[in-house]
């Protein structure tokens, strides 16, 4: 079920029944030269519209733009600064507790909107704490989940790509986005990139990068230990496969939380 293709009775019926709600937030930036811009939003999108429909969940609009600005010495990356992405949050999350929606569950397909998120529920939670009169309400909660998380996915991703997935622009990404829209598979042959360093997975995963001209000099064709060209329809498959069940457990232990 999904909020935009819903009307205001349904919403209102379904509100009846759960007050829980999957957000989709991905980024529109680079996915190196074979990788879809939309990639991120793309996977986040068709994990939750799965898991919604799977489980009898609501499904809100995607945030498509993400906090990006690492990315934007390449062509056509749109980015928001860390705090509008928060004040959008915050304000998408307001939006719908006016309307009695409490548990936000938002499936995330970026790394640097981990940050920003979490800062969000924060500055949500924070409303409530410093306000005079609280009542019985149960008040908001919210919970930022990446996909590639899941031990299970996890596994996997690792078994079809090692140490070739990399940290961006990464074969399991591509696929699914190649899975669902199969007409948008880019051919190409890449050279493998360097190898990343444990130190690099330490100091910049969740895309703690430094700014665009820095980080275009050190990944001039956007990939970060990647190899997109590992890429196939059949194992977005798979991996969609896979991931959609552990996010519904997720979703389900995240609403069942007193």
């Amino acid at each position: 079920m999904q909020l935009r293709l819903s009307t205001w009775p349904e919403i209102e019926a379904y509100l009846a029944r759960s007050t829980g709600i999957l957000v989709p937030i991905g980024s529109m930036e680079q996915h190196g030269p074979s990788g879809l811009l939309g990639t991120d939003a793309i996977c986040a999108a068709e994990i939750a519209r799965r898991a919604g429909a799977q489980a009898d969940i609501l499904v809100g609009p995607v945030i498509e733009l993400g906090a990006a600005q690492f990315n934007l010495d390449f062509p056509e990356t749109v980015g928001m600064r860390a705090a509008t992405l928060i004040h959008v949050i915050c304000d998408y999350v307001r939006s719908l507790a006016s309307q009695g929606f409490e548990r936000f569950f938002f499936v995330n397909g970026h790394g640097g909107n981990v940050a920003p998120g979490n800062a969000a529920f924060q500055d949500l939670y924070a409303e409530r704490s410093y306000a005079a009169s609280r009542g019985n309400h149960r008040g908001v909660r919210c919970r930022l989940r990446s996909w590639w998380e899941y031990p299970q996915v996890g596994a996997l991703r690792d078994r079809l790509y090692g140490e070739w997935e990399g940290l961006h622009a990464t074969p399991s990404e591509v696929a699914i986005t190649q899975h669902v829209y199969p007409d948008s598979r880019r051919e190409m042959s890449l050279d493998k990139p360097p190898s990343l360093h444990d130190d690099y997975y330490r100091n910049f995963s969740n895309d703690r990068h430094y700014d665009a001209e820095h980080h275009r000099r050190e990944f001039p064709d956007g990939r970060i230990g990647s190899d997109p060209s590992l890429a196939t329809p059949e194992a977005g498959a798979e991996l969609l496969h896979t991931v959609v069940p552990e996010v519904v457990a997720d979703y389900r232990n995240f609403v069942a939380e007193n």
